[in-house]
């Protein structure tokens, strides 16, 4: 019984890890690529229209 528990928390790790992992290289500090999402009035906003702005980007999975 505790090798069962042993094995399935390191598969559960190394499934874990390689989830968390990329295969690309984050690339930190280089400018995104324009893009357009829906705004909550309805219409569409690009990512350009903020350009010389920070920008945070928070995504929220809507429920229901």
């Amino acid at each position: 019984m505790r090798r069962m528990i042993l094995f399935s928390i390191m598969l559960f790790a190394v499934i874990f890890l390689a989830a968390c992992t990329s295969s690309e290289e984050t690339l930190i500090g280089t400018t995104a690529p324009n893009f357009k999402l829906d705004n909550t009035q309805g219409g569409q906003t690009t990512l350009s229209e903020f350009q010389g702005t920070p920008v945070l980007l928070f995504f929220h999975m809507a429920v229901g």
